[in-house]
């Protein structure tokens, strides 16, 4: 039987939803795992999120974007501070104990300068994220909400459909510098073929 939380929840979602919805937030509220399987999620969950937690000095991590797929990913940064931060409020129920209803452009009015050790975007530039404007905005508050020394993950698709702009076009990435997560050795990492799925990683130097 579900319980007056989960027949709410699911009010919100179609019919066709209803039974897929159903097991995931069971399955989040009793603390399961709701994996997407993929080689990009893999490489994320398995090797990139991992090697963020232990990096010394990350102690304040943000993820950006919250679906059914990530709402385990906080169990990855045990005893850190852990943000989840997305626009639509439906994502909510999906995002970490700590979670925003916002976009990244206005990631400004939330936090101060310098309050993260590491912020993960993943899936949101070309899938939301599409406008100049927007772009330069968010990736500035990236910029300036991450401690001199912080890291930044960006993964992307680099195909038309979810391409509205170049990255190396942008102002904000340029404040960053491009250097290799040791876990994997490189600064860009190609991690699914097929959907051309990238990770960038960047760290602060200064600012």
């Amino acid at each position: 039987m579900f319980t007056a939380k989960v027949r709410a929840a699911l009010r919100e979602r179609s019919a066709s939803d209803f039974f897929r919805y159903a097991v995931i937030l069971l399955r989040n509220a009793v603390g399961l795992s709701n994996r997407l399987r993929s080689q990009d999620r893999d490489v994320l969950e398995q090797i990139i999120l991992p090697a963020y937690a232990q990096l010394p000095g990350t102690h304040k991590v943000l993820f950006v974007g919250s679906d059914w797929f990530t709402h385990h990913y906080e169990k990855l940064f045990p005893g850190q501070e852990y943000w989840t931060l997305d626009p639509d409020p439906w994502k909510r129920r999906f995002g970490a104990r700590r979670h925003i209803v916002a976009g990244l452009e206005s990631l400004d009015a939330h936090f101060a300068e310098g309050h993260f050790d590491v912020i993960v975007c993943n899936g949101v530039f070309g899938w939301g994220l599409n406008e100049r404007a927007d772009c330069e905005r968010a990736f500035l508050n990236c910029f300036t909400r991450l401690r001199v020394g912080g890291h930044f993950m960006l993964g992307w698709n680099d195909v038309a459909a979810h391409l509205p702009l170049a990255l190396d076009s942008l102002d904000s990435l340029a404040l960053f510098n491009r250097e290799p997560l040791p876990a994997l050795g490189t600064a860009q990492f190609m991690a699914d073929a097929q959907t051309d799925h990238r990770f960038d990683f960047y760290v602060k130097t200064g600012g």
